[in-house]
């Protein structure tokens, strides 16, 4: 409310001078008002956001291990394909080319749960960002060395396994499990500067495959 003046403060009449005065005062208050809201929003207009982070190499690498875990299951179906046709020989070596195929199979479970994992990364509230690549650069450590644990348990059965298209498909399939390990050194390289972890963790090794 705006405190009267002149004529009217002092017990005199209500004059026009005095709503003229009233008039303009509040006409002011309305413009300083007015000036300082349009200024708050001229300043909250300009400030910039915070600026994301540049997710399209990493994208691009979980990108791939999704189309190579994809290739890798081809290549398991064709195994397995091999494996019935030892059915129909008698059986011959069908107990190490299965055990070959289970052991690519594991491989292949372990990048698509990382491809799984790291699908949500752009989803990731900003301040858990950082916990979250930390937890996927161990994760991802841990995925290489159970790959290689498991392509040396593939090269086990490999050794008793005389037929070439079989031995041709182990190849082929320890070739991508190879390709996902590399993938997964790419990936670490990636996401370290933006976890907690200062040097690249050594993976655990697998207690049983």
């Amino acid at each position: 409310m705006v405190k009267p003046t002149g004529a009217l403060s002092s017990g005199g009449g209500y004059t026009p001078d005095d709503a003229r005065e009233i008039d303009v005062s509040n006409y002011r208050k309305i413009w300083v008002y007015a000036a300082g809201l349009l200024l708050v929003l001229f300043i909250v207009g300009c400030a910039k956001p915070a600026a994301l982070p540049n997710y399209d190499p990493l994208r691009t690498e979980v990108e791939t291990l999704y189309l190579n875990y994809h290739d890798l299951k081809v290549v398991h179906s064709d195994l397995h394909a091999a494996a019935r046709r030892h059915i129909e020989e008698a059986g011959t070596q069908l107990a190490e080319i299965q055990s070959a195929a289970r052991f690519m199979d594991q491989a292949n479970l372990v990048a698509y749960y990382q491809w799984e994992l790291l699908s949500i990364t752009e989803y990731i509230r900003d301040d858990a960002r950082s916990d979250f690549f930390t937890l996927r650069v161990r994760d991802l450590a841990d995925a290489r060395q159970k790959s290689e644990d498991l392509i040396l348990a593939i090269n086990v059965y490999d050794a008793f396994i005389r037929d070439p298209q079989v031995l041709a498909l182990i190849k082929k399939g320890i070739e991508h499990i190879q390709k996902n390990m590399a993938i997964y050194d790419k990936l670490v390289a990636l996401m370290m500067p933006l976890s907690n972890i200062s040097e690249p963790p050594a993976g655990r090794s697998s207690e049983s495959i």
